[in-house]
C-alpha cells in the first residue's frame, strides 16, 4: 500500500523563517499556525493533498528557540504523540545559514524524543533563488554535515513557498521510502513500546559521560540503558 491510500504524518519542526507562508504552499498552506506552545488545542494537523497523496501535517516550527523551553512543552509533545502516529519528522533549515537556534532544535528534539528519533528524520532545506539551490553540493560545513551524518544523509530541497509539484512529489517519494525503511514502524508505536516497558528516553551521550566518569573513579559502569 504506497501513501496515495494511506495518508502519512509528519511532523515539521525548525525555523519558521525558512518558509513562506502562502496560499498555495503545498504542506503548510497560508496561515502560520506554528507551534504555540500556550494552548494544546492549537496544534491541529493539517489535511494537505500533496502530488496526488495524502499527508497530516503538523507544524511544530517556531520563530524563536526560547519557545522550546518552556514547561508545557513536554506535556504538550506527550499529547501531540499519543494523539497523532507520527511517521516522519521534518527539519526546515534555510540552504546556507545553518544558526544556533537551528542546533538547539535538533538537541531539543533529541532530548524530548529521544535518540531513536534521528532514524525518521529528513532535512529539508529550503532556497530562495535556483542560483541558491545550485550550493547544496559545494556547501562544506562541519556543523552541517555531523547534522547529515546524524539523521542519516537523508535530505531534500524545495523553495520556501513549497509550491513546486515536482520537489514536493519527490519529497512525498523520499518519505515514502524512509517509512519503508523503518519496516512501516511508526515513531508513535517505538515510542509507546519503550514507555510500556518502562525504559527511559534517555540520551546515549549521558549513558558514556557515565560510564567513564565511573571508570575514571575506578567504579563499574552502569547498565547500559537503551536509547529512545
Amino acid at each position: 500500500m504506497s501513501h496515495k491510500d494511506r495518508p502519512l504524518t509528519i511532523a515539521l519542526f525548525g525555523n519558521s523563517a525558512s518558509i513562506q507562508f502562502r496560499h498555495d504552499n503545498g504542506l503548510l498552506g497560508e496561515e502560520e499556525n506554528r507551534f504555540k506552545t500556550t494552548d494544546t488545542s492549537t496544534i491541529i494537523p493539517l489535511q494537505r493533498e500533496i502530488a496526488e497523496s495524502y499527508v497530516s501535517v503538523i507544524n511544530m516550527t517556531v520563530r524563536h528557540e526560547t519557545e522550546l523551553n518552556l514547561d508545557c512543552v513536554d506535556h504538550l509533545v506527550d499529547q501531540l504523540v499519543n494523539e497523532n502516529e507520527i511517521h516522519a519528522f521534518i527539519f526546515v533549515v534555510r540552504l546556507g545559514q545553518l544558526t544556533d537556534a537551528d542546533q538547539k532544535s535538533l538537541e531539543w528534539l533529541q532530548r524530548v524524543f529521544g535518540d531513536k528519533v534521528f532514524q525518521y528524520v529528513m532535512i529539508l532545506f529550503t532556497y530562495e533563488t535556483e542560483e541558491e539551490c545550485d550550493t547544496i553540493n559545494n556547501i562544506k560545513n562541519p556543523v552541517l554535515e555531523q547534522l547529515l551524518e546524524k539523521c542519516g544523509g537523508r535530505f531534500h530541497t524545495c523553495n520556501k513557498m513549497m509550491n513546486n509539484q515536482s520537489e514536493m512529489r519527490e519529497l512525498m517519494n523520499k518519505i515514502e521510502h524512509l517509512f519503508n525503511e523503518n519496516k512501516q514502524q511508526r515513531y508513535t508505536e517505538i515510542r509507546q513500546n519503550f514507555q510500556k516497558s518502562g525504559v527511559l528516553f534517555k540520551k546515549e551521550s549521558d549513558t558514556i559521560a557515565i560510564m567513564k566518569d565511573n571508570t575514571q573513579q575506578g567504579k563499574d559502569p552502569p547498565n547500559k540503558v537503551c536509547a529512545g
